[in-house]
C-alpha cells in the first residue's frame, strides 16, 4: 500500500576527525592546560584520570570550610543539663501547655472551633439588637 510519502534517507555522517593530541598524565601538573582532555572525543576514564592527578595537587585539595557536609556530625557532644533545662524553661514558658493525652488532643480543635462560633454568635446579637439605634462598639458593648 503506498502512503504517498517520500522516504527521507539520513545524510552521510561526516568523518569524525581523531581525539586531540594529548599530553602525557605524568608530566600534567596544575600549571598544564587541561582543555585537551575535556574534548568530548577523549575517553572518559582518560579525563578522570587527567583531573584526578590536577585535583589531586595539595594547592587545589584544600577544603574552603564553607562545605557545609564535611564535617561529621553524627559525632555531636551532649548539650549540658544546664542548658537543657533552659531551653525546656523557655519552651514552657513561651508556648502554651501541649496536651497531655490524646483525648485532649482531640478535643483542642473542637473546644477552638466552639469558641469562634460563640464569638461570632455574640456578635451577630449584639447586631440584632441594636438595629434602628445609634451604633454600637461591639467589642466594647458601648455605644458609639
Amino acid at each position: 500500500m503506498d502512503s504517498g510519502l517520500i522516504p527521507i534517507k539520513p545524510a552521510p555522517r561526516a568523518p569524525e576527525a581523531p581525539p586531540p593530541e594529548l599530553p602525557p598524565l605524568d608530566r600534567l601538573n596544575p600549571d598544564s592546560d587541561f582543555s585537551a582532555f575535556m574534548d568530548r572525543r577523549v575517553d572518559d576514564g582518560l579525563r578522570r584520570l587527567a583531573l584526578k592527578k590536577l585535583f589531586g595537587d595539595p594547592r587545589l585539595n584544600l577544603a574552603d570550610g564553607l562545605d557545609v557536609f564535611s564535617e561529621d556530625y553524627s559525632l555531636l557532644e551532649d548539650l549540658p543539663q544546664e542548658m537543657v533545662a533552659k531551653l525546656e524553661h523557655v519552651r514552657r514558658t513561651l508556648r502554651r501547655p501541649e496536651p497531655e493525652t490524646e483525648k485532649e488532643r482531640e478535643a483542642e480543635p473542637q473546644q477552638q472551633a466552639t469558641q469562634e462560633i460563640d464569638a461570632e454568635q455574640e456578635v451577630e446579637k449584639q447586631h440584632d439588637e441594636n438595629d434602628g439605634d445609634e451604633p454600637k462598639d461591639v467589642a466594647r458593648g458601648q455605644d458609639t
